[in-house]
């Protein structure tokens, strides 16, 4: 028995907004939080007592959108945000210098508003002429790559489309360098991932694993998983002897290329890594799957009702009637359904295709989720409450750093005044979750929460407060704090069936929470701003698992 007192507590628990004195720990669970005094009645003379000082507990966060093989690739990567396309180029030849001797070249985040100009193979040329250049864009739905990585690649003027993707090509009908939405995820990716090693893998995750938890995090859901990832997860796991750093949750990703039967095989390759790990849970297990509907604003390739700025527009990734099928046969498998869903036409045809499944399969407690949601109208967001749909929703993503070229993109037209109307599912009773999207996003809970709070920059806290009145009008749609962690924690749980096990603190439920050493409930909620190191140590089921040295 632990009791952990002069604390500020905070639950997570439904309408409990109240800072509690402290915590009583029993093994791996919670069993008292209340005052000091109470909580020393409860736990008996006996007891090991932890003073904190005054500090703030939270319980263990739970990021509910992920990518953590990539996310740990991406902490070994030079970063690009923010960078100008000739800061790029030096970011390459340092990189050439520092490893002179590597494979490839790797990169990650750039803007395509930052930049200054297109993002074209010639410019990365200029930079590296021999070494292939890789460089994932800030949504990862875009790769800028040289000569050189087009080469190693197999790209070519012949090369054709991939389904759901574009080879950017040149009025000559030469590849540009620029590869969006399949062209990325399933010619780069695979290409990379046959050139990298279990190993490899594994020490990214690592990496990953160390990020999460020394920021207070718990567990995700794993927003991308395939076969090589969950191969390295599972080795870890055994080799750490049944268990991992955080728990995972994951979500099988099923491509759209190929025939509706290549499309069922995957549905039910997901349904057999959910029935086969289900004795590794709640460490790794497989909840359902993801689809990709449409892509991103930023690259012009959300799928939306009207014109981008320059008059272009993007169709989905998906056709109807097949993402309809693939929705029918996982709901029937009884796996979860996670489907990326950014502007409105893509939320329409998204919510179609869950209605197609409800009619085919009937009721049952059912808890799909759509992703991102940045673009969805009103009745949308009435249609996903009635049918129970988990809204995910990433904060950072409406960062005014990425919102930027997001509303130039739109045109700064009617459709920015709504972007990310997150209050308003709030308002209509739906259910949330909230994530970073890590890599796409940093993922630290605290920039988070601050923009979830504000609409204010948690990426760049040197970024000044806007002036513009639209902007400012966009601070509607923000969350208060409590609401915000609740979210964070508790409203992942249920995303995930886990709400009686994880995500507040309370009585009977699992030990897991951080000790964190500034107070944004008293000095404000801009202390999340800038705390890098907020954290001081974080619990996993009664065990410390990381302490700031």
């Amino acid at each position: 028995m632990r009791i952990f007192k002069n604390a500020r507590v905070f639950t997570s628990a439904k309408d409990d907004d109240k800072l509690h004195d402290a915590l009583v720990v029993d093994g791996d669970k919670v069993t008292f939080v209340g005052t000091n005094a109470e909580a020393e009645a409860v736990a008996g003379s006996g007891a090991e007592t932890v003073d904190l000082g005054g500090r703030v507990v939270l319980p263990g966060i739970l990021d509910g959108h992920i990518h953590t093989l990539q996310f740990g690739g991406f902490l070994t990567r030079f970063l690009c945000l923010e960078k100008t396309a000739a800061e790029v180029q030096e970011l390459v030849r340092q990189r050439k210098r520092e490893q002179p001797d590597a494979k490839f070249l790797l990169g990650a985040s750039f803007l395509f508003d930052s930049l200054g100009v297109p993002p074209t193979k010639e410019i990365l040329d200029e930079a590296e002429a021999d070494t292939p250049v890789f460089i994932d864009s800030m949504d990862l739905h875009s790769c800028w790559v040289n000569s050189a990585g087009l080469k190693a690649l197999g790209i070519d003027k012949d090369t054709p489309n991939p389904t759901g993707g574009e080879i950017e090509r040149d009025a000559n009908g030469e590849a540009t360098g620029l590869l969006k939405e399949n062209a990325f995820h399933y010619i780069v990716w695979p290409f990379l991932s046959e050139n990298t090693t279990t190993e490899e893998r594994k020490a990214a995750l690592k990496l990953a694993f160390e990020s999460f938890v020394s920021t207070g995090v718990t567990g995700g859901v794993d927003m991308a998983m395939q076969e090589d990832s969950l191969a390295a997860l599972e080795e870890m796991y055994d080799e750490a002897g049944g268990r991992l750093p955080i728990r995972i949750n994951a979500h099988w990703l099923i491509s759209c290329i190929g025939t509706p039967d290549d499309h069922a095989k995957q549905v039910r390759r997901a349904a057999e890594h959910r029935d086969r790990l289900k004795d590794k849970a709640p460490w790794i297990q497989v909840l359902g799957i993801k689809t990709i509907s449409d892509g991103v604003v930023d690259s012009c390739t959300a799928y939306m009702k009207e014109p981008y700025y320059d008059g272009s527009t993007s169709g989905p990734i998906w056709p109807k009637d097949q993402l309809a099928k693939v929705f029918i046969l996982a709901d029937a498998l009884g796996l979860q359904i996670a489907c990326h869903a950014i502007g409105d036409a893509a939320c329409e045809q998204a919510l179609d295709a869950f209605e197609a499944a409800y009619d085919a399969n009937g009721p049952r407690d059912r808890r799909h989720r759509m992703e991102h949601l940045e673009a969805i109208t009103s009745a949308g967001i009435k249609r996903l409450t009635k049918h129970g749909i988990v809204a995910s929703l990433q904060p950072l993503h409406a960062d005014p750093v990425y919102m930027a070229n997001w509303r130039k993109m739109l045109g700064y037209d009617e459709r920015t005044d709504r972007a990310f109307p997150w209050n308003e599912f709030q308002e209509a009773g739906s259910r949330i979750s909230f994530g970073t999207d890590a890599p796409v996003s940093p993922h630290h809970p605290f920039p988070n929460l601050y923009t979830a709070t504000t609409r204010r920059s948690g990426v760049n806290p040197t970024l000044p407060d806007p002036t513009d009145p639209r902007l400012i009008a966009l601070e509607k749609f923000s969350f208060p704090l409590a609401v915000s962690i609740r979210h964070y924690t508790a409203g992942t749980a249920y995303s995930t069936y886990q709400e009686d096990v994880f995500g507040s603190l309370e009585k009977g439920k699992s030990a897991d929470f951080s000790v964190v050493n500034i107070d944004p409930f008293r000095d404000g909620i801009k202390t999340l701003r800038e705390a890098q190191e907020g954290v001081d140590e974080t619990w996993i089921g009664g065990e410390r698992v990381w302490q700031r040295k």
